[in-house]
């Protein structure tokens, strides 16, 4: 949503109980700061006061994951490095708490020692302590174990038009490290000739902020759904571009009225759409293709475009046939196996949009559970003193797993793709064992179909794992991985893309039983779905389906007599100015120019296009290798 501020938003004042009445609108995507401490800088420091009873207090610094990786103008935050029986303080000054005012503030901190260490935050009125927040139980109910930047928002009601300081109080016993950071107080008063500025489809989160008691309101929405409302705080959708009107009048429990109206205060437009294409079910992702499937199969292709477009146009790319549909999820069959372009336009009166995604049928491909938008955001998940999630660490997770669908038909995998974004191993032989497994009746790894195995000096940026022989794959399955070594100077850590509560989570951890007595890990344990921090790891098996590409050009190609094949060998022939050979991002790999010959075999596994040129006319093949 998009806001657009006219008249910068002021502060009403809550009126003595004797004088006439002021209703008060309030809306949460108005919602703006009337005070923020980002500690970055010591002037903004030394506006709190601070209390310590350790060595280790509060101060300015950043964690491994610094608070600009949320708010990138942050140069510091405030930190607490854990230590021996402290009770740490940090006091803001006084602040006048505003009718409808949340709090928030971020927190960066693991939970696995939180029950040793953690603050609580209060709310000091008038020298009572009031409690708002509890680290530690906040954690058990979340079941959180990060560390991670996570935001707390707390309703601020109960402390409307009163004075109030808000303390951090961290006790703890060798506890855990502390960073706290955008610590702001907002509310959603709206100002005479403000705007807010939505599209077609999107709800505002009105309030009634009216100082006193009041006993009724009546709400007027001009173009809203709904029109009118007697709550408190509605939630209003508009349908239709426009201007609106919105109207608030109140009745107090003393029976004086108010009313205020903002003109134009909603502005309604029309999003243009952005057109992206929903891929078959079934569809496996893949680093190199967008999506890949069987040959000679029906799929639905659906229109998951965002800006509620009412046209669409699709055309399905099968070489030299193209078919064209106008349905919003049309279903087509695929001819036999091959590399395609399935091309979505999208369309309403506030433009257009076009997205195109690269299928391929049959053949072999990598496939794995990340999206192609999705790639550019690979990362490491480092846990500071516990190493690293998916790789060398001191929290007991042995094994890692990656979960997959059912192929849409009987397949094979060959072997598997791993990224890695660390591979540092000082103990060289630790063997790090790879596994295609069958879901148990839980969901979970289960019965091993194929192992096999690397030593950590072998791992490499993307490390290949091969089995002996192909692993036929009919029903969901697992990859997993463990035997990371965890000596002094071993830094394993694969890479992977987190997505945030409640999002898609394809990873799964096996972890080991603790013995309190001798404080070590056990060999038994359990696997856990990583579901409280969604992710899929960047493991990608080769897949093969039955009737594969060919390993060489059609046999129109051969007979030709433009180039030649003989193993990964391609050989110009007479008369050939020029042979190109690109990738399936469209990069040109290698140029024969004037006749020679071309060894694929350097090059990595996939579908690769040759283009030969001869007599000024362009030739096109492609084949997998």
């Amino acid at each position: 949503m998009r806001k657009t501020l006219l008249i910068t938003a002021c502060w009403l004042s809550v009126m003595a109980a004797s004088a006439q009445p002021t209703a008060v609108i309030g809306v949460d995507e108005f919602s703006s700061a009337y005070y923020t401490q980002g500690w970055d800088s010591q002037d903004e420091f030394d506006t709190w006061t601070y209390e310590k009873t350790s060595s280790s207090t509060w101060k300015l610094g950043n964690r491994s994951n610094p608070f600009s990786t949320v708010d990138p103008a942050s140069t510091s935050s405030l930190i607490l490095g854990y230590s021996s029986d402290q009770n740490e303080k940090a006091t803001s000054p006084e602040l006048e708490i505003r009718p409808g005012s949340q709090l928030e503030f971020y927190c960066y901190a693991a939970g696995t020692f939180l029950v040793y260490g953690a603050w609580n935050l209060y709310a000091i009125v008038d020298g009572e302590s009031y409690p708002l927040v509890d680290q530690f139980q906040w954690a058990q109910k979340k079941g959180y174990t990060g560390p991670s930047w996570e935001k707390f928002t707390v309703d601020l009601a109960n402390y409307a038009g009163k004075k109030v300081k808000f303390m951090f109080e961290y006790k703890g016993n060798y506890g855990e490290d502390e960073a706290i950071d955008g610590f702001r107080l907002t509310q959603p008063a709206i100002a005479e000739g403000a705007q807010i500025t939505l599209y077609v489809g999107e709800q505002l989160h009105f309030h009634d902020l009216t100082p006193g008691n009041v006993a009724s309101r009546s709400w007027t929405f001009s173009g809203g759904n709904p029109v009118s409302s007697e709550e408190k705080d509605p939630v209003v959708t508009y349908d239709k571009a426009g201007t609106y009107d919105v109207t608030l009048q109140v009745t107090m429990e003393g029976g004086e009225t108010a009313t205020v109206e903002r003109k134009d205060l909603v502005v309604v437009e029309i999003m243009s759409p952005t057109a992206h294409i929903g891929l078959p079910a079934g569809a496996y992702l893949s680093p190199n293709v967008d999506a890949f499937i069987p040959a000679n199969t029906e799929v639905q292709f659906r229109d998951e475009s965002t800006g509620t477009p009412n046209g669409w146009e699709w055309v399905f790319d099968w070489g030299a046939n193209h078919a064209v549909s106008y349905e919003q999820n049309p279903v087509v069959s695929l001819p036999e196996a091959g590399l395609y372009e399935v091309h979505l336009l999208v369309s309403n009166d506030g433009g257009t949009s076009e997205d195109i995604q690269t299928i391929q049928a049959g053949g072999q491909q990598n496939i794995w559970n990340i999206d192609k938008n999705e790639q550019a955001e690979l990362e490491m998940i480092e846990m500071g003193w516990y190493g690293n999630y998916g790789g060398t660490n001191w929290l007991g997770m042995s094994v890692f797993a990656e979960h997959y669908d059912a192929p849409m038909a009987e397949a094979t995998v060959e072997s598997v793709d791993v990224y890695f974004g660390k591979t540092t191993a000082a103990t060289t032989d630790a063997v790090i064992t790879l596994s295609l497994c069958k879901a148990d009746a839980d969901g979970m790894p289960g019965e091993e179909m194929a192992s096999t195995t690397l030593k950590a000096s072998q791992l490499k940026d993307i490390t290949t794992f091969t089995f002996n022989e192909p692993v036929v794959i009919d029903d969901e399955f697992f990859v997993s991985i463990g035997g990371f070594p965890n000596e002094n100077g071993d830094d394993i850590a694969m890479q992977l893309v987190r997505r945030g509560e409640g999002k898609k989570c394809t990873g799964y951890q096996f972890v080991l039983d603790y013995d309190d007595d001798t404080w070590e890990y056990l060999e038994t344990g359990k696997w856990y779905k990583n579901t409280d921090d969604p992710l899929s790891i960047a493991i990608a098996p080769l897949l093969i389906y039955e009737d594969p590409i060919p390993t060489s050009v059609d046999m129109a190609v051969r007979e030709s007599g433009l180039v030649s094949f003989d193993g990964d060998v391609v050989r110009a022939m007479k008369g050939v100015s020029q042979v190109e050979v690109f990738d399936v991002d469209g990069r040109c790999v290698a140029v024969l120019k004037n006749g020679g010959t071309l060894s694929m075999g350097l090059m990595g596994h996939g579908i690769y296009v040759v283009r030969a040129v001869k007599d000024g006319k362009k030739y096109s093949m492609k084949f997998v290798r």
